[in-house]
């Protein structure tokens, strides 16, 4: 009997497990789109953007009460480092430093930021973001040297030394 009423109260018990989300980045550059994972209490996300000329991630939010951002940002899309090391990420809460909570893995770094009722935006600055040129660079490259070869051939261009 005792065990029976022990089910029944769990089955009308309210849930308070969290779903993890899903926000893709479009890669500015035109490459890869990134997923972010992340949770989230006591707001909504209305926008996340990669700033490559601040080397961050900034998240537009509209927080409803007191609440806690766990997001998983992937090393390919922004990382702080220092040479070959990790380095600390910065994160701005409505422009106001703010400690954070992180956990590191080969591929993710995962951050859990608090913040407060009203907080409108969450700024995460690294060292550097998505490959600012990526597969388009080495584009680039190969017909600047095909480029070389064939006015030289043509012109009969001769490196000596």
């Amino acid at each position: 009997m005792i065990l029976a009423v022990f089910v029944i109260s769990l089955a009308g018990a309210p849930s308070f497990a969290q779903s993890t989300n899903i926000y893709v980045i479009k890669n500015p550059a035109g490459g890869q789109p990134y997923n972010i994972n992340y949770t989230i209490t006591g707001a909504t996300i209305n926008d996340m953007l990669i700033s490559t000329h601040e080397t961050s991630l900034v998240i537009s939010l509209n927080s409803t009460s007191d609440g806690n951002l766990i997001i998983d940002l992937p090393r390919t899309l922004i990382d702080a480092k220092v040479g070959a090391n990790d380095d600390q990420f910065i994160v701005l809460v409505d422009d106001t430093y703010t400690d954070f909570h992180e956990t590191k893995t080969g591929t993710d770094r995962t951050l859990s930021i608090a913040f407060t009722n009203g907080t409108e935006r969450i700024e995460i600055i690294g060292t550097q973001v998505l490959p600012e040129f990526g597969s388009l660079s080495f584009a680039i490259l190969a017909v600047s040297i095909l480029s070389i070869i064939v006015i030289s051939s043509k012109t009969k261009f001769k490196f000596g030394l």
